[in-house]
């Protein structure tokens, strides 16, 4: 039972992340053609800058509120699930309001010394209208999470999607003739009436839900008990989140300043900053919705597992994850790598964003796997380990970003990406199979899938080579031929064992027959 509910989550998760991926992307093609793409860099500096309120605003009491009330349930515990919502809610609309007063208090100084655009000013003071919602949001959804719910949250995210889209398309419609100062505060106008929204419905939904627990605990979690493992869960992962995310919106503030240096004009540095981050990046993490799913509905399974020292489980389930990660990821690596060219030309008309696809392509499998980490981290209960990496990579990047991009541009900030997620994910694992005590065969999770698609997409651009000129035919017909020599090579080389497989379907069998 418990599998099939994990697979109709993830199911459902996936659906929801694939929905809101396409509809945000052709959204962000449509945003890039009509602010360009020195617009869509001043909006992702300003984003940082939200970015940063935000993990203030939300801290890291949602993760702590899908943990405690995945224990408090787990023991029949309904008033004590209730009773941590509750006062993670007020917590997190206090640091919400704190955020808000400082954001709006410092708007000035923000926009003209930190980001250096005094266009970002209206967009700061807008900004701050959604992050209580946004906070009390995150709470609410951590509390689905713990339940196993995720069609609420899921629908929620869509609603919030739509809205999103529709209140921007129609301010930026009124104000595009004003300059980037108005359109860029309309994107923020957008986002904040979207969280304000999305609240207002999950608290809908969370009122009917509530009604069908039920309580079989002889006793209730106190509130002095709530709010110490409220803290215990909550302050490694909020100061981890707080100095990582500070750090990266540092990043995020100095790189148009070293661009700058290196190209001579802002213009250029906003432009290269929007291509890179906020069109290639995108494009690069489309495909992830599965393990997004999976990533995040990891951590009340695990913890679960942990909880009843079942190690058995845990160790089948992150063998079984990384498995999956690693072949998927090192396919859809090579998908981009060899599609890249059209792919910049198809989505954005840029041959400059399909030579940073290209570049980005192969850190795809490092992406995925520290996405996936993350979640398996989290209930492993290694809230500290993440707060000391994530500072590291924070604090190391920056440092680079500083010493490199100033001298070497684009390429400097390519080689800083490349460095940072090698490194997040290579101490990540390394972290996991220590924790958990299993062994990683280098061969299976790295070389087979290498050699695999690197033969296919090879041999897949010599078949298609006469169509590379039509874009849209030659991305279709890669896709699809390198998918099928990958799974061949895959399993030619042992990277896929179609022999479990076919004993798996036939073991199904065996127990349907039993039972019937």
């Amino acid at each position: 039972m418990k599998k099939v509910l994990f697979i109709k989550n993830a199911l459902v998760l996936t659906v929801t992340a694939l929905i809101l991926r396409v509809i945000g992307m052709v959204f962000r093609v449509w945003l890039a053609g009509s602010i360009g793409a020195e617009g869509i860099g001043l909006y992702q500096v300003i984003f940082s800058v939200y970015i940063l309120a935000s993990t203030f605003a939300t801290s890291g009491i949602s993760t702590a509120v899908t943990r405690i009330v995945t224990e408090r349930l787990a023991i029949g515990d309904k008033y004590g699930a209730r009773r941590i919502l509750c006062i993670s809610s007020i917590l997190t609309l206090l640091i919400a309001l704190i955020t808000v007063v400082i954001i709006t208090v410092f708007a000035n100084p923000i926009s003209q010394y930190l980001i250096g655009d005094v266009r970002a000013f209206l967009s700061l003071k807008i900004l701050c209208l959604g992050l209580p919602f946004m906070g009390v949001c995150s709470c609410f959804r951590g509390y689905f999470l713990a339940r196993r719910s995720t069609l609420p949250p899921s629908f929620c995210q869509i609603a919030e999607q739509i809205v999103r889209m529709v209140v921007i398309v129609l301010l930026i419609g009124k104000y595009a003739d004003k300059g980037l100062t108005y359109t860029s505060a309309a994107v923020l106008m957008g986002d904040s009436v979207a969280e304000t929204v999305s609240c207002f419905l999950i608290w809908i939904f969370y009122k009917f839900d509530f009604k069908g627990v039920r309580h079989k605990s002889a006793s209730v979690l106190s509130k002095r008990s709530a709010l110490s493992e409220l803290f215990r869960i909550s302050l490694p992962i909020s100061a981890g989140r707080y100095l990582h995310t500070a750090l990266r919106t540092a990043e995020s503030l100095i790189t148009p300043k070293c661009l700058t240096k290196y190209s001579g004009t802002k213009t250029a540095a906003l432009e290269q900053f929007g291509m890179i981050k906020g069109m290639a990046i995108p494009i690069l993490l489309f495909p992830a919705s599965l393990l997004s799913a999976v990533s995040t509905l990891l951590i009340p399974e695990i913890t679960e597992a942990v909880a009843e020292k079942n190690n058995y489980s845990v160790q089948k389930a992150v063998e079984k994850v990384f498995s999956i990660t690693s072949v998927t990821s090192f396919l859809i690596a090579g998908i981009f790598f060899t599609v890249a060219n059209q792919l910049g030309q198809v989505v954005y008309q840029s041959s400059s964003v399909g030579y940073l696809i290209k570049a980005l392509a192969p850190l795809v499998p490092f992406m995925y796997i520290d996405l996936i980490a993350d979640g398996i981290l989290k209930g492993l209960d290694e809230q500290a380990f993440l707060f000391k990496s994530n500072v590291s990579d924070s604090l190391v990047r920056v440092i680079l970003v500083f010493l490199l991009v100033p001298h070497f541009g684009m390429m400097g900030f390519l080689g800083v990406m490349l460095f940072s997620n090698l490194f997040t994910s290579l101490i990540s694992v390394a972290k996991i199979l220590k924790t958990t005590k299993i062994s990683c065969d280098f061969k299976k999770y790295f070389l087979k899938p290498l050699f695999a698609v690197a033969l296919a997409s090879f041999i897949s651009d010599k078949i298609c080579f006469a169509i590379k000129e039509y874009n849209i035919l030659y991305i279709i017909l890669i896709t699809i031929s390198i998918s099928i020599l990958y799974f061949v090579f895959m399993v030619l080389v042992g990277g896929i064992k179609v022999k479990n497989i076919i004993t798996k379907k036939s073991r199904n069998k065996h127990k349907k027959s039993k039972k019937v």
